[in-house]
């Protein structure tokens, strides 16, 4: 039996069409690997229930499931409007005017961002509903922003603002963030989603709020804007992981500019040594419909040939009519790929002993026909370490602690096992521990090979300083 049928991890978002105990338990045996719970929508009272149904079937499983908590961040958006929206017409004028001075004036709409006036300039371009809708700022007076219909359509309530070429006066965490984020850490998620990060003064504003709340929670940086594009390299060096959001991405720049930098970001990432998430319309059309396009197909490959950690399922699992099967679709696609790519081996950043270490690495996996890797781990740092190098065989990553269990299901290649009664005597009896449970698994065999690595004395994090090659006692 394999530990992994596939390498790349699967992030699958939990909506109305997921979250009954019965689709929760068949989307992890098809292959979820970590639950993003959207806080742009729902109640707490819903996401505690959802998430105490993945606990209880990640621990019913015996499957290890990282709980991704995404801040819904500081999104612009329109006030409401007529249910059947109003429709913009090519030319006509619209204005744009503060919520709290909307009066429900003809070709009006208020929106909740108070300094536009005083920002925007005739020319600029403001983009509705993930840019379906454009308008062109022609004029502005007092707090009222007149703008020319560029791309007509129907406007409906609470859709989306983009304005792709202003800096906006946006804090990066919102009161309703800071919210969210006192449930999620009460809750216990794993990893905590900064939406709309412009600069890595954003992450640091974030990992504060968590260390003043004792809170030892990974940040992951959503980059979605064009200013996180121009910070690109000092927004990785500050997260600990990362999510190419290409659906604001491609509506704040030019479409034909998102796959380079899609490719730029996977790779900056893969140097790092830190996961990173493609996300957005990956299998967009299996909301409606039980098969991809070829098209979509092709795109998951090419994220997965990339280097790309994870991908990412949002209304295909969140709404969509065939949850299940979207996510054996990414299954599928990283097992038939993943054989046939020849990754990059990036030469270490520091001449330091875990750098040597992970160097050796790939050398005995290119060497040696091993039967998997397994990394002793307190902290999740020995298992990153073996899958940045993008090892042939599986990361077995044993660890004592179920926070560092449940986060290592983001990290490629790894699978999480919680290794109970051990008591970090000896190498010797740990050995003796992962061996027994290696076979119980039918993870190896007798005879077989396998790279052992970690930190002696155990119990030290962060102390990554052996490999051993061991050979799977005979019964």
């Amino acid at each position: 039996m394999k530990p992994l049928t596939h390498r790349t991890k699967i992030v699958a978002t939990i909506g109305p069409a997921s979250d009954s105990p019965e689709m929760i338990r068949k989307m992890l045996l098809a292959g979820m690997n970590v639950a993003r719970l959207n806080f742009s929508h729902g109640h707490y009272d819903d996401h505690a229930e959802r998430i105490w149904r993945l606990r209880q079937a990640s621990e019913e499983l015996d499957l290890p499931l990282m709980l991704l908590q995404d801040l819904q961040g500081p999104k612009i958006r329109v006030g409401d409007l007529p249910p059947e929206g109003i429709p913009l017409t090519e030319g006509e004028i619209l204005t744009l005017v503060p919520i709290a001075e909307y009066q429900n004036q003809p070709n009006t709409v208020g929106i909740d961002y108070p300094h536009l006036a005083t920002e925007a300039e005739p020319g600029t371009q403001v983009l509705l509903d993930d840019g379906l809708l454009e308008l062109s700022v022609q004029q502005i007076d007092g707090h009222a922003v007149h703008c020319q219909v560029i791309e007509g359509g129907i406007l409906k309530s609470r859709k989306g603002v983009n304005f792709p070429s202003l800096d906006l006066q946006l804090p990066s965490i919102t009161d309703k963030d800071k919210r969210d984020l006192e449930f999620g850490i009460a809750q216990g998620v794993d990893l905590i989603s900064l939406s709309f990060v412009r600069k890595p003064e954003d992450v640091q504003v974030l990992k504060a709020l968590l260390a003043a709340k004792g809170a030892e929670i990974p940040v992951l940086a959503k980059l979605e804007k064009p200013q996180a594009i121009a910070n690109l390299q000092a927004i990785i060096d500050e997260c600990d992981a990362v999510m190419v959001a290409r659906g604001d991405l491609g509506v704040e720049m030019r479409p034909e500019k998102v796959p380079l930098i899609q490719k730029q970001i996977i790779r900056l990432c893969n140097q790092r040594g830190i996961p990173v998430i493609t996300a957005t319309q990956m299998l967009d059309s299996m909301i409606h419909n039980p098969r991809p396009t070829r098209a979509e197909a092709s795109d998951v490959a090419n994220a997965i040939m990339d280097g790309t950690d994870a991908v990412m399922l949002s209304g295909e699992s969140a709404v969509g009519s065939y949850p299940i099967e979207s996510v054996k679709m990414l299954a599928r696609i990283a097992t038939e790929v993943e054989p046939s790519i020849q990754f990059v081996n990036y030469p270490p950043n520091q001449n330091e002993d875990t750098d040597a270490i992970s160097e050796a690495l790939h050398a005995i996996d290119e060497t040696i026909d091993l039967q998997c890797i397994v990394a002793f781990t307190e902290t999740g740092y020995t298992a990153q370490l073996a899958s940045a190098e993008r090892p042939k065989t599986a990361i077995i990553a044993y660890t004592p602690d179920p926070k560092v269990y449940h986060r290592l299901s983001l990290s490629w290649g790894v699978r999480p096992i919680l290794l109970k009664g051990f008591n970090g005597e000896t190498l010797a009896s740990a050995l003796a521990l992962v061996e027994q449970d290696l076979l119980a698994r039918q993870y190896a065999a007798s005879g077989d090979k396998v790279l052992v690595m970690g930190g002696v004395p155990f119990g030290k994090a962060g102390s990554t300083n052996f490999l051993k090659i061991h050979t799977i006692a005979a019964d």
